[in-house]
């Protein structure tokens, strides 16, 4: 996802015979301020709208790293979700990582997840498999599938304990827990699930850090 570097192992395209990961039951939108090394760069926001069964998750990602007027970096993405009786059922995702564009296919069909993106051909991804949007704890279990550019991911998940992170301005106790795969990816959720923090590494080496607002 997002600007960050490609932080993950890249798994085999082989089906797995495996119940599908179920979605957390979200209870608010979330929005996050991006900052790289302390100075705000973008937001990170996940929209939910559920219908009965169906669940529709919106993900928009907008950073620019400038120097006054002056645009040094600019990323956007736009990424959808679609659950049904908490399995995910497809997604779809454009993104535009200052002038490369990536895109993700994934539907499902019968047990098995079908993913097209500009990482890799098509393939068949493990029925477990969940998108790396990463506000669906669920995930942390699962192998993903990066929703800007198709990739099939898989992390080394350990637990770091838990810790105060900043949310809207409070100080809130959450999970965390360190993704080891290429590079490193730090994430916390409080205690209903909800994710609350983020930080990892951008391609140059400074710090990317989420706050939720």
């Amino acid at each position: 996802m997002v600007m960050i570097a490609r932080r993950t192992m890249l798994a085999g395209t082989a089906a797995a015979m495996a119940v599908p990961a179920r979605a957390a039951a979200p209870t608010e939108d979330l929005a996050f301020r991006v900052t790289r090394n302390g100075s705000e760069i973008g937001s990170h926001t996940v929209a939910f709208a559920a219908d009965g069964a169906a669940l529709t998750v919106r993900i928009a990602v907008d950073i620019r790293v400038g120097f006054g007027p002056l645009t040094l970096y600019r990323y956007t993405l736009r990424a959808t979700e679609h659950w049904q009786s908490g399995v995910l059922m497809a997604a779809e995702g454009e993104t535009n990582d200052d002038g490369t564009k990536d895109f993700l296919r994934l539907n499902r069909q019968d047990a098995a997840l079908v993913v097209e993106g500009s990482a890799a051909p098509r393939f068949i991804a493990p029925a477990d498999c969940l998108c790396a949007s990463h506000w669906n704890r669920a995930e942390l279990a699962a192998p993903m599938v990066n929703i800007q550019n198709g990739e099939l991911l898989r992390f080394n998940v350990t637990s770091a304990g838990q810790e105060r992170v900043a949310v809207r301005g409070q100080a809130v106790l959450a999970q965390h827990h360190v993704l080891e795969g290429k590079n490193r990816l730090d994430i916390w959720y409080d205690a209903q699930g909800t994710w609350s923090a983020l930080r990892a590494a951008a391609r140059d080496g400074s710090a990317i850090d989420y706050a939720r607002v």
